[in-house]
């Protein structure tokens, strides 16, 4: 089963000195062995939520299909819910005309959890966060990061409680360590970058002329209609694509006054633009270069890779499965980057 992997470096994950970035204890894989072990001694799925999402407000719960790792190295799979404020999960005809459409309800939301999985492989060896989009899941990293986050919060041994309000952490700490202190927990990742490319930017940054942000649209298949649309298909030998993602590109004309303001761009494209669902790519097009563009994170960054796994039924691949895999193949699923440690 095909696959696709999208590249993030784990800038931090563990827990802080306070105003510093060095880490209290060895807690990165500290705090990824304990939430496997807290999720391996759940009753239920339905309690595997970290956080108890407001639906009001458009959050979604997210559960804990499975989970694996040890020596540096995890897989994840989360269970994101595909529900309302009310708990219901509606139908659309895609055959109904606007205006028109009736709404149905098929989901017994109150004795399931109707929703999709997510796949992430955290290498602490390699210093990465890879997710990986199969069809039948959905991507997203906010849902790692904040599972994460909200586990360590609400329920690990890490967390320190005020003395006069139990639910009011002030900090965190190594549970087997009364004197390390306290500081705080981070789980901050950085799309990851080809520095080849980077580097060629950054020596000839005063040759951009134009700056290329890059999205991707699935397009649905349309049904032609009429004569000339029907004519029009046939001469031109194609018709609009079917069931398939098309790229989107905008360009700006934008030279950086500086190296320190390319560097600037480089930095907010690592931070800010993270979702691998919405966002893709920002590249720029050289002077001379007969508009070719080079974008920043390679090819390398974002990995096909056929999985020769197979999928019981309709069921999530188990994560011992595919960390097994992983780790078979980690030659070739890791990208060609230059930096390769732990994090911070």
């Amino acid at each position: 089963m095909k696959g696709t992997l999208q590249y993030f470096t784990i800038d931090k994950l563990g827990i802080y000195k306070r105003g510093s970035d060095q880490q209290l204890f060895e807690s990165s894989e500290a705090v990824l062995d304990s939430l496997i072990e807290w999720f391996e001694s759940r009753p239920n799925l339905v309690n595997t939520s970290t956080m108890k999402a407001d639906k009001a407000k458009g959050q979604s719960n997210v559960y804990c299909c499975d989970a694996d790792g040890a020596n540096g190295e995890y897989v994840f799979v989360l269970w994101n819910e595909l529900t309302n404020a009310e708990d219901e999960i509606l139908t659309l005809s895609k055959d109904s005309k606007p205006g028109k459409a009736k709404v149905t309800s098929g989901v017994d939301s109150k004795n399931s959890i109707p929703g999709l999985p997510s796949y992430y492989w955290v290498s602490l060896n390699h210093g990465l966060v890879a997710t990986i989009h199969f069809d039948h899941a959905m991507t997203a990293l906010s849902a790692l990061k904040s599972y994460v986050s909200n586990y360590v919060q609400n329920y690990s041994e890490f967390a320190v409680t005020h003395k006069d309000d139990e639910n009011k952490v002030i900090g965190y700490c190594d549970p087997d360590d009364e004197d390390c202190g306290l500081g705080y927990f981070k789980f901050d990742l950085k799309r990851m970058v080809d520095e080849s490319t980077v580097e060629e930017l950054t020596q000839k940054f005063n040759r951009i002329t134009k700056v290329v942000r890059r999205t991707q649209k699935a397009v649905e298949a349309v049904e032609l209609r009429g004569f000339f649309h029907k004519l029009a298909s046939r001469q031109i030998k194609r018709g609009l694509p079917k069931n398939r993602e098309a790229f989107v590109e905008v360009e700006i004309e934008f030279t950086p006054a500086s190296e320190a303001d390319f560097k600037a761009i480089v930095k907010a494209y690592q931070k800010e633009i993270i979702d691998p669902d919405k966002y893709n790519n920002l590249g720029f097009i050289l002077k001379g270069s007969n508009g070719k563009k080079l974008f920043l994170d390679g090819k390398a960054m974002k990995t096909e890779h056929d999985f020769d796994i197979v999928r019981r039924r309709k069921n999530p691949f188990k994560a011992s499965v595919l960390l097994e895999y992983i780790g078979k193949k980690q030659v070739r699923l890791v990208p060609n980057i230059q930096v390769r440690k732990k994090a911070a």
